[in-house]
């Protein structure tokens, strides 16, 4: 047996013992760090730590190879997958500060992730929980609520990709500079945001006809998320939303959301004259969370992606892809086509087992989820396969999970069509 595969059998024996442990009651208790700015505690500061530990085994694409040049087939790897200090301070009834400072994909082969700010906004509550107004380097973002997910909080254990199309391309890791709104009239919740996209540029000196590259373009950029609330209603204090309430709420949503950014694809002809068209991308989505008997809990997410980056635009992306070579057209690694221009649909169901089940020392939720990517730049469809646990120890704050995946490989000589990865996620909140 390989050392990968032993590993792999003890992470799923040490998830199967925590579930039959004890309830840890100061956890249960911990309501993160929270000090004071006046005496009865109304306007305070409020902090808190996160941190997700994976660890992997992925089948690689053909061709692989590692940092010395050797082949690889497969590999197992562990690594901080994010870490994060943010800093949420209520100054009074009406002003609220928000920070978030932290590192992504520490792992052996980037042992010095970059520290960085992955918020800084203020924003003013005019009537609060209806109408608030920011400013700053913020997530209020449009095109889907997958797209606005907390990375604490989703239900898989990675966003997969093409719900955040544009990240650290014009955007510092799916946030912006820009002014935005949101609050809930009625049943409607909504957020719309005017934002000053980072510098992209992907036109190569010799383009290609009949194909969009990314133009670095200096208009502003347009996008919100509109959800009416058919049930409960959900209020927002940052722009992060939760995947499960693990049958506290009774939810039941539809939304639809957009992101525009103007001349910001550039296409050319056969002489080289320019064409500059609007990026435009568009979400319309079903969110649904159904407690029932013993605070069992159905969870169920649909979204559908119709996303114009210009004529036959891929993009290609594996998550923590440090591998070299690649014989096919994804590339080296995990690599594979995320997004691009075409349609995407998209869908996750997940059930929350009864509280008593593992005598109170956790929550049990199985998931599977399903994509299908309609991109024109391809003869064929591309499908991706999740299936996992989550065991909520103490709700997101302590979290193990499990997941089996399936990427699609579009040009595959051998004949499979699909390569598999193991991922093993430890998440803790503080």
């Amino acid at each position: 047996m390989r050392a990968s595969q032993i590993i792999t059998f003890i992470v799923l024996i040490f998830f199967c013992s925590v579930a039959k442990g004890k309830n840890n009651s100061s956890l249960t208790k911990n309501k993160g760090i929270i000090i004071k700015l006046n005496e009865d505690g109304s306007a305070y500061s409020k902090f808190s730590f996160a941190s997700q530990f994976w660890f992997r085994q992925t089948q690689l694409n053909p061709g692989s190879k590692t940092a010395s040049g050797d082949p690889v087939n497969a590999e197992a790897d562990l690594a901080l997958r994010r870490t994060r200090f943010s800093m949420f301070n209520k100054l009074n009834d009406n002003i609220i500060f928000y920070t978030q400072l932290g590192f992504n994909n520490l792992n052996a082969s980037n042992p010095k992730s970059v520290l960085f700010f992955h918020d800084v906004w203020a924003m003013y509550d005019f009537v609060p929980k209806s109408f608030s107004v920011g400013i700053g380097l913020n997530g209020w973002n449009g095109i889907s609520r997958l797209t606005n997910t907390s990375y604490q909080k989703t239900m898989t254990l990675d966003n997969p990709g093409f719900s955040i199309p544009a990240v650290n391309h014009t955007d510092l890791n799916i946030r912006q500079l820009g002014i935005f709104a949101k609050g809930t009239a009625g049943k409607l919740n909504y957020r719309f945001s005017v934002a000053k996209p980072m510098i992209y540029n992907s036109v190569p000196e010799n383009p290609e006809q009949e194909k969009g590259y990314e133009f670095p373009s200096t208009n502003l950029a347009y996008k919100g998320y509109f959800a009416w609330h058919f049930w409960e209603k959900e209020y927002f204090q940052t722009s992060y939303v939760p995947m499960t309430y693990f049958g506290t709420k009774k939810i039941c949503n539809v939304g639809a959301g957009f992101d525009i950014f103007p001349d910001a694809i550039a296409e050319f002809d056969e002489e080289g004259n320019r064409t500059l068209n609007d990026r435009a991308l568009f979400g319309t989505d079903f969110f649904m969370e159904l407690p029932f008997e013993n605070n069992q809990t159905v969870s169920v997410y649909a979204v559908f992606y119709d996303y114009d980056f210009g004529k036959n635009y891929l993009r290609r992306s594996g998550a923590m892809n440090y591998w070299h070579g690649g014989t096919l057209a994804e590339g080296a690694g995990n690599n594979e086509f995320k997004t691009g221009t075409g349609n995407i649909l998209y869908g996750t169901f997940g059930y929350l087992f009864p509280q008593n089940l593992f005598e109170k020392a956790g929550r049990l939720q199985l998931f599977y989820a399903y994509s299908h990517k309609n991109f024109e730049a391809l003869p064929r469809a591309l499908s991706n396969h999740d299936f996992g646990a989550n065991l909520f120890v103490n709700g997101h704050k302590l979290k193990l999970s499990v997941q089996y995946s399936l990427r699609p490989m579009s040009d595959n000589a051998d004949g499979a069509d699909h390569l598999g990865a193991f991922l093993f996620q430890t998440q803790i909140v503080i």
